[in-house]
């Protein structure tokens, strides 16, 4: 068969012009920074404005730095949020379809898709007419604050019908408490905060104080404890010796003395028994201290898990313990799940809430790590303590076939904090929901256990982990 030259020319060079305009367009799953540090702009590629699908945010993209807005229904105005505007201008990456764009926010080199959901904006061709600045937004009076932060609950809370909120019942409630006085309304926004019932929506003054839901089963068994003895007189400090006698529990009488702390303490880990190995996760977050990117952190991480991961190949099973775990990076629970499947596996769907409607905003995997893995029997014992990061871990971890989840359902705060300033406060929101490969989603409820053990007990509050600990080895040993 001859072959026409002119034509296949003609061809190649119509291929040519195709890839130079998706180049140009991002129109592909190529990734591109969204601001461009050898030439000190943003990229030309996200140059407008783009309006947040789930979040209530904008994004002016000018020439020479990325601003972010928060919207509700009847406001606009000039965010004030450092870490998320240093992020877009320093390090976040995305791909762009067209008219719609999905950002990756953190660096994660070659697991930037991998390790953190993507935050999907939509094309527009301006501003609102009322958008406002962030110091003209903190100086409007308290009535119109109060509207603000009520319209902002409203539009990004995801969970008030499984919480029992009636917003316009609580806005009825509170209108007319509202004076001039700072102080009061941000007490007035608090009380509201804490009606949610949920550790992950909260108002916060300037001076960093916190006004939240802080009640949680565990915690109410260790305050009951703490009123039927008078050797200690003060609650914090009860509640300082509950923690401080578990951990030493796991140092003295789970590992003997023989167990490791690193990753700047947040993992302790050892023998349990020649069998079964154990792994305390302390925090998802903070490997390497404070001054240090999350890819650095993760890094580090890794460099831990390859050498905890190969001190167990021997063994029959490894005990996972997230029960005193408050949260952290989601980054670090999808790293650590990666050492225990050796293919990838769909764990879920995150979802995020704008006015009455959830976006798909991505589908987490967990990915094989590239080093040594460990897929014989895990078992991981949860908590009500553990929360946040902590529960998405244990979600992710139940996707695995080789894996148990044990003890008690985790908190229920699985969302991450949808962050947004009203007048001199910042407040947080749970707006994100992750469903799971059978469509189930456990905010509220928390994570459930494959195997139900009762971890704190009134009889037992301060030894109650250490033996639940022991029944999982008999667990290994009497199914191994």
């Amino acid at each position: 068969m001859k072959c026409n030259i002119k034509v296949v020319s003609c061809l190649v060079l119509i291929t040519l012009i195709i890839g130079c305009t998706k180049h140009k367009t991002n129109d592909s799953n190529q990734l591109a920074y969204t601001f461009l540090k050898d030439n000190n702009t943003v990229n030309p590629l996200i140059q407008g404005v783009w309006k947040s699908i789930g979040n209530g945010y904008y994004l002016e993209a000018r020439q020479d730095s990325i601003l972010l807005y928060s919207f509700t229904k009847n406001f606009c105005y000039k965010e004030k949020n450092d870490y998320l505007e240093g992020l877009l201008n320093t390090q976040s990456q995305f791909i762009r379809n067209e008219d719609t764009l999905g950002i990756y926010l953190t660096d994660f080199g070659n697991n930037t898709k991998n390790l953190q959901t993507k935050k999907d904006f939509v094309k527009v061709d301006k501003l609102p007419e009322n958008t406002i600045g962030f110091t003209e937004m903190t100086q409007l009076d308290p009535e119109e604050l109060f509207k603000l932060y009520m319209e902002t609950i409203q539009g990004n809370y995801a969970f008030n019908k499984r919480r029992n909120l009636d917003w316009d019942t609580i806005f009825n409630n509170y209108k007319d408490s509202i004076t001039a006085d700072n102080e009061r309304l941000f007490n007035i926004l608090g009380e509201i905060a804490t009606l949610t019932e949920d550790q992950h929506t909260k108002v916060i003054s300037e001076n960093g104080k916190s006004l939240q839901y802080r009640v949680t089963p565990s915690a109410k068994i260790v305050e009951e404890a703490f009123y039927k003895q008078s050797d200690v007189q003060n609650l914090n400090d009860y509640f300082n010796m509950f923690f401080e006698h578990n951990y030493k529990n796991i140092t003295d009488s789970l590992l003997h003395g023989t167990g490791e702390k690193t990753a700047n303490g947040k993992l302790e880990w050892g023998h349990l028994t020649k069998d079964v190995g154990y792994i305390h996760i302390h925090s998802f977050s903070g490997f390497l201290g404070k001054g240090y990117t999350r890819k650095q952190q993760i890094d580090s991480l890794n460099m831990y898990m390859q050498k905890i991961i190969g001190a167990f190949q021997n063994k029959k099973a490894i005990v996972l313990d997230v029960s005193f775990n408050f949260g952290g990076y989601d980054a670090t629970a999808l790293t650590i799940a990666g050492y225990f499947t050796d293919m990838p596996v769909l764990s879920h769907t995150s979802q995020v809430y704008n006015n009455g409607k959830f976006h798909d905003e991505d589908v987490v995997t967990i990915y094989p790590a590239d080093s040594t893995i460990f897929n014989k029997p895990v078992y991981v014992l949860m908590t009500d303590i553990s929360r946040s990061a902590a529960e998405g871990f244990a979600m992710m971890m139940g996707a695995l076939p080789n894996v148990k989840l044990v003890g008690s359902n985790t908190l229920g705060t699985l969302s991450g904090m949808l962050g947004k300033s009203i007048g001199d406060f910042y407040t947080t929101y749970s707006n994100q929901r992750l469903i799971d490969s059978d469509g189930k989603f456990y905010e509220v409820s928390g994570v459930e256990p494959d195997i139900e053990l009762n971890v704190f007990s009134r009889e037992n509050a301060f030894n109650g982990h250490r033996k639940a600990v022991y029944d999982i080895i008999e667990l290994v040993e009497k199914d191994h």
